[in-house]
């Protein structure tokens, strides 16, 4: 069963996929942490941002296990810092 996404970036990863969201159709059950892997495929320059990276499912922080549905909204974002 296709589930339809909504995916979002913003920062560097805006600037890494030229477009700040995409509608992306999953084949089948994905997590969160396979949702990245599918995106960096798309959009090879993210691989640079893996680990510098956050992801929220539905406006909440997710770990990556997290199975998606159809409808949801993801959101990637670098790490924010301060002092």
């Amino acid at each position: 069963m296709a589930i339809t996404i909504k995916v979002k970036f913003f920062a560097l990863q805006r600037e890494e996929t030229g477009t700040p969201e995409i509608e992306l159709e999953l084949d089948g059950k994905k997590n969160v942490l396979e949702l990245r892997e599918i995106l960096m495929e798309k959009y090879p320059g993210l691989r640079k941002y893996e680990k510098v990276t956050l992801v929220s499912l539905n406006q909440k922080y997710a770990r990556g296990k997290e199975i998606l549905k159809d409808g949801d909204e993801v959101a990637l974002f670098p790490f924010v810092g301060g002092g």
